[in-house]
């Protein structure tokens, strides 16, 4: 019982997923934990496909008063909305935007007139740095762009609670415990 215990602690899985865990792992805990985040994983996987009808709108304002966010975090059903652990999720994913500055949702979501910008920007140094060849031109500016996209996408971007996992694998994990799918819809952030 002590090893389920820390392990929900750990995962915040269910008492049944964990003590499955458990027992397919002969007890240990970090082979448990491994079996678990897989299987969360693939969970929120098979979950892409489904509609979320419901969820809150979180907003965060800074204690200096001078950074705010707003941010759209869906679910499946009103039931998880209304859970403390979705509501601290969408605070901690609000407080993430605030402190982190992401401009997109994910990089397969970045507008094509900012792509274009973008590509502008990094042309001349990718050809500078290529040195007049152009397929390695290509490769730079891509290479170029990929980071910057990824930078400045939330889902991309490490937690700044937890730098081990990235927003997306935090909003897998909890859609895999929930048994729903997660998604961010949408977010602004305000600075003065």
């Amino acid at each position: 019982m002590d090893s389920i215990k820390k392990l929900r602690e750990i995962t915040h899985s269910s008492i049944a997923l964990c003590k499955k865990a458990l027992e397919e792992t002969g007890g240990d805990i970090e082979k448990a934990i491994l079996k678990l985040k897989k299987s969360s994983e693939a969970l929120a996987e098979k979950k892409i496909g489904r509609s979320t009808g419901s969820g809150v709108v979180e907003a965060y304002i800074h204690g200096n008063k001078k950074v705010g966010v707003l941010l759209e975090l869906r679910c499946e059903t009103d039931f998880v909305a209304r859970t403390d652990k979705f509501q601290s999720l969408a605070h901690d994913i609000a407080l993430h935007i605030a402190g982190m500055k992401p401009i997109y949702i994910s990089q397969d979501k970045v507008p094509e007139d900012a792509k274009k910008e973008a590509e502008s920007i990094f042309k001349e140094e990718a050809h500078r740095q290529a040195q007049g060849k152009p397929d390695l031109t290509e490769k730079i500016l891509e290479g170029k762009m990929n980071a910057h996209f990824k930078d400045n996408s939330l889902l991309s971007q490490p937690f700044v609670k937890d730098q081990s996992l990235s927003v997306e694998e935090l909003i897998k994990q909890n859609s895999g415990n929930f048994g729903e799918k997660i998604e961010v819809v949408r977010f602004s952030r305000f600075e003065l």
